[in-house]
């Protein structure tokens, strides 16, 4: 038969080992409300410091990398913003949206190749083909010289948002910086009825009609373009 005198402190040693093994998760989710409070207050410092707090105790929990790096784009520092969301990606691999957001902000930060493998793997990871990405993947293809993919893309977005004015000035740039000027004619042509005072476009709206060889009618925008912008 046990000894009581032997059983009574065992039970006391388990119950405190569980309560002391149950009070880290506890604080860690108490330091988590107290930083998305002190975030939708607009306290951002206060806010990292709960967040980098929970790291520092637990360096495995993924929801404060996030909140770090989202706090971090607010704040506009978006290399900061880029690690964190590096650090929530390797812990939780499957998040389609935090696979996007990284891609934008290597796509700010003009890193178009690193952009482009994050928005390929948030598609692979279920995020949906709309407009916005179409625009933002088809612009850093362009950037990193797969010309045809870049254009697959843009022609994409104009599909779902045909008057999308950045795949336009995009698709019409490409064309004429190669030198492909009826391609380049049609796409400012578009960009300048929706946008007639756009001076730039009117611009290289002629220089395309010059290379095209409509030398009259390309001097004529041109000439209008610069009288725009005086």
């Amino acid at each position: 038969m046990l000894n009581i005198r032997i059983l009574c402190p065992l039970l006391w040693a388990i119950l405190f080992a569980q309560v002391v093994m149950a009070f880290p998760g506890n604080k860690l989710k108490s330091l988590y409300k107290e930083g998305i409070s002190y975030r939708h207050a607009g306290e951002l410092d206060a806010a990292k410091k709960c967040f980098k707090e929970i790291l520092r105790r637990d360096s495995g929990y993924a929801s404060a990398y996030l909140q770090l790096a989202e706090i971090s784009v607010l704040e506009e520092v978006y290399p900061e913003s880029i690690t964190w969301y590096r650090e929530y990606l390797r812990l939780e691999d499957d998040r389609p949206a935090a696979w996007y957001a990284i891609g934008v902000l290597y796509f700010n930060t003009k890193d178009f190749r690193a952009a482009v493998h994050a928005f390929e793997t948030a598609t692979k990871k279920g995020r949906r083909q709309d407009a916005d990405y179409c625009l933002t993947l088809g612009t850093a293809y362009l950037h990193i010289k797969e010309t045809g993919k870049g254009i697959q893309h843009l022609n994409t977005c104009l599909e779902l948002r045909q008057d999308d004015t950045r795949a336009l000035q995009a698709l019409a740039h490409h064309y004429y910086l190669v030198g492909e000027y009826v391609a380049a004619v049609i796409y400012w042509d578009r960009l300048l009825r929706i946008q007639p005072a756009n001076a730039f476009a009117m611009f290289l709206l002629g220089k395309s009609y010059i290379g095209k060889g409509e030398i009259a009618k390309g001097e004529a925008l041109c000439d209008k373009a610069l009288q725009v912008v005086q």
